[in-house]
């Protein structure tokens, strides 16, 4: 069984423009069910709770019939007033304790306990923002051996980590999403 972290969310317009601007929604909504749709049925993902990524998480496991249980998703206590309905699809959910009010803090002390939660073969980053970049370098300090798969073609912060990283050209471009995880996942 493989374990795999997505790192991922949909730019909010209120938040950095550059990510929003940037952001290509339907890569990030097929690329997310590619990846359920690839890794489910041989592993486990595991998520730092985002409420623009958990309900397609949650529709695309239910749409495919695929076990729930096979999903981690974390979230820090700081955000327990506001955790998205389809949490309650899930059983693994991890609640963090918080730092106090302190969200960057909060966001870090839960990074931390994603991170190390399993041994994780390969990190997939999708969309997102500023969370992307720090989840990257907590990722690879971690786990040095296992792979960074920035998305490119979804944009916002997985565009900005692949061009940092030097993701080669062929996987930076490529739109063809099952293919991509089947070949950079499973098949290595």
């Amino acid at each position: 069984m493989i374990d795999v972290l997505l790192s991922s969310s949909i730019p909010l317009p209120g938040r950095d423009r550059r990510f929003f601007e940037t952001a290509d929604l339907l890569a990030i909504r097929e690329s997310v069910k590619a990846l359920v749709e690839i890794v489910l049925p041989v592993g486990r993902i595991t998520h730092g709770g985002h409420p623009t990524i958990t309900p397609l998480l949650a529709m695309y496991v239910r749409e495919a019939g695929l076990d729930p249980d096979r999903l981690t998703i974390f979230q820090s206590k700081l955000h327990a007033a506001v955790l998205p309905r389809e949490n309650a699809h899930f059983s693994d959910i991890r609640m963090i304790d918080a730092v106090g009010t302190d969200l960057v803090a909060s966001h870090r002390a839960m990074r931390e306990a994603m991170i190390t939660s399993r041994p994780f073969k390969a990190a997939v980053f999708i969309g997102g923002m500023e969370g992307i970049q720090d989840e990257a370098a907590l990722f690879a300090q971690t786990h040095p051996n296992a792979a960074l798969l920035p998305v490119a073609t979804t944009g916002a912060g997985a565009a900005e980590l692949a061009e940092r990283i030097g993701t080669p050209d062929h996987i930076r471009t490529e739109r063809t999403y099952p293919t991509l995880f089947r070949r950079f996942l499973i098949e290595t």
